[in-house]
């Protein structure tokens, strides 16, 4: 209803109606909904999919791809098989969607349009999914190598200035079922010790009924060879004493129990045995993922059974990857470079990476390839804190007459070459040390002692190799070059394992097994790179409207042309 107001200058009384009233008034109206709705002609799914879609992108590089490799891992004969390049391109596209389990591939498969039209509409069910991933543990690193060259050759990577960097990524293992080898070694030199003292048991029964061993002696010859049929007849002949009262019952029941206690402990000791050939030259392993190890992760507070993963970038776009059971980052650095040299054909200009990694063989290793050495080593920073320099006396402080090839110190005193010895790393580098001493007791009374020392005299061991690498890394880095790379390097490396786990919530491996989790790692860093390669060739693109305007202000823009011709292939 309309309010009554009276005129001004009158008596009359009009009806007014609100603005809100004349809305509410309105009549409310739905769009048709039909659950049931049938189409005259059959819908493409490919109208489903938007043209931009990542899944195009997948679906072209793989097609153009060679996957002959893949399909020589068929015998052949029986049914027929599910098209690997669709298998892959749902695993791809699986990962790039945050769907790492073969259970989820396939419920996308049958309900996800954009997994629907690059299936082409076939629903593998998890069990064909799974033995296609199982088939491509030999073969991932060359569908990674595929797609790498893919963006080298469209101008998004340029293999010039690669970062490498490792993080701990935890394994699918239980974290309270570690085995350590300092744990193998004091039960298994308990055992030892307890099977010595019942072996002597043993031997006193021997020495007085010596048709038991048949004269053989027991500690040496038998206790491998000691099965039950072994226990067995000791214990009848145990029990055949007891019967002729050759032994009271008492000892006859407690050589029994030494018998077998002595049967268990050798049970026991084959299992730590197996446990030492499993752990090799590692500190440990996980009794549900044998292949990983215990290690420190990120936090610096919890030890969890993990893996070292490792990554070389350009430009956000992993070059390499590399899955090691070590702790040590600078371990599977040479590795990793050799791997970007083989997916690039061709050796990268300038290598970085942080002070984990500098050391002599990785900084030889570069001046050996030729590539820009900008590894840190582990003083780099420390270097130019003067109080860190002026704690201790460090070898910079020493000054070294080449022609007599010796030392001095603050005090005077000589330090000379005494010998000359050679280390060899776990990887198998060999390191020519040169070990300078001064005369036995020159350093009694020095007044730089406690800054110097706390041993009786101090000795210098030289690698001068390694100090001659340290300073071409050391120019390099304080050059401008390397201070543009020290500032790319957190954005360019540091950005992709945050984006792995936070962004893309993978946290741990799920598969279980060195060279399964190799395939679950080539699998993400696959659908990685499609996703770098599809925002460079989709965000970087100018409008039509002003695509011209931009080229002819900045005339030197060649990338604009060749990124419109790019995405035109899909």
């Amino acid at each position: 209803m309309g309010q009554l107001q009276q005129t001004l200058f009158s008596d009359e009384k009009i009806v007014v109606t609100s603005i809100s009233q004349l809305v509410n008034k309105r009549k409310i109206v739905f769009k048709p909904y039909y659950q049931d709705q049938q189409f005259l002609l059959p819908k493409n799914i490919d109208d489903f999919v938007a043209p931009g879609h990542i899944a195009r992108l997948i679906s072209k590089i793989i097609d153009h791809m060679d996957v002959q490799h893949v399909i020589d891992t068929y015998k052949g004969g029986g049914t027929s098989s599910y098209n690997p390049k669709m298998l892959l391109k749902s695993w791809i596209l699986g990962f790039a969607n945050r769907i790492y389990s073969c259970r989820l591939v396939a419920k996308a498969l049958r309900e996800n349009l954009p997994f629907i039209w690059i299936s082409g509409n076939q629903t593998p069910d998890f069990r064909t999914l799974n033995n296609f991933r199982l088939r491509l543990k030999n073969e991932i690193k060359k569908v990674f190598r595929e797609i790498v060259v893919y963006a080298l050759e469209r101008g998004i990577i340029e293999g010039k200035d690669v970062f490498v960097d490792h993080t701990k990524n935890e394994a699918n293992a239980n974290r309270h079922k570690v085995v350590w080898s300092k744990q193998v070694e004091r039960q298994t030199k308990m055992i030892d010790e307890e099977l010595e003292r019942l072996f002597r048991h043993i031997d006193e029964i021997n020495e007085n009924e010596e048709k038991i061993f048949h004269d053989n002696d027991l500690p040496e010859q038998e206790r491998t060879g000691f099965d039950d049929e072994k226990v067995q007849e000791i214990i009848d002949k145990i029990n055949d004493r007891v019967k002729e009262k050759e032994i009271p019952r008492d000892q006859g029941r407690e050589d029994r129990k030494k018998i077998r206690r002595m049967k268990e402990l050798l049970g026991r000791k084959r299992l730590y045995f197996e446990k030492k050939k499993i752990l090799g030259e590692r500190n440990s392993y996980s009794k549900t993922d044998i292949d990983a190890v215990a290690m420190m992760m990120k936090d610096k507070l919890t030890i969890r059974p993990a893996y070292n993963e490792g990554i070389c970038v350009e430009n956000g776009l992993v070059l390499n990857y590399v899955i090691s059971d070590s702790a040590a980052d600078n371990i599977s650095f040479i590795p990793l470079m050799d791997g970007v040299i083989d997916n690039l054909h061709k050796i990268p200009e300038n290598a970085n990476a942080d002070s984990a990694y500098g050391n002599e063989e990785n900084h030889s290793y570069l001046e050996e390839k030729g590539i820009g050495n900008f590894l840190k080593y582990n003083t780099y920073h420390k270097e130019k804190s003067r109080s860190w320099r002026e704690k201790k006396i460090k070898f910079e402080d020493f000054t070294y007459d080449e022609n007599k090839d010796e030392f001095t110190c603050k005090n005077g005193i000589k330090l000379l070459l005494n010998r000359q010895q050679k280390e060899v790393t776990k990887t198998g580098y060999t390191r020519n040390i040169k070990i300078y001493t001064p005369l036995k007791g020159s350093c009694k009374g020095c007044p730089f002692r406690a800054r110097c020392t706390k041993s009786r005299d101090r000795s210098l061991q030289v690698s001068w190799n390694a100090e001659r690498l340290k300073q071409q890394a050391r120019e390099n880095l304080d050059s401008e070059k390397g201070l543009e790379l020290r500032k790319r390097r957190g954005n360019e490396v540091e950005s992709v394992f945050g984006d792995e786990k936070l962004n893309k919530k993978k946290h741990r491996y799920h598969l279980r097994g060195s060279t399964k989790v190799n395939l679950e790692a080539g699998l993400y860093y696959i659908s990685h790179n499609v996703r770098k390669i599809h925002k460079a060739l989709t965000t970087k693109e100018p409008s039509e409207n002003n695509f011209q305007t931009k080229v002819e202000q900045k005339p030197e823009a060649k990338g604009y042309q060749s990124l419109r011709n790019a995405i035109a292939i899909y």
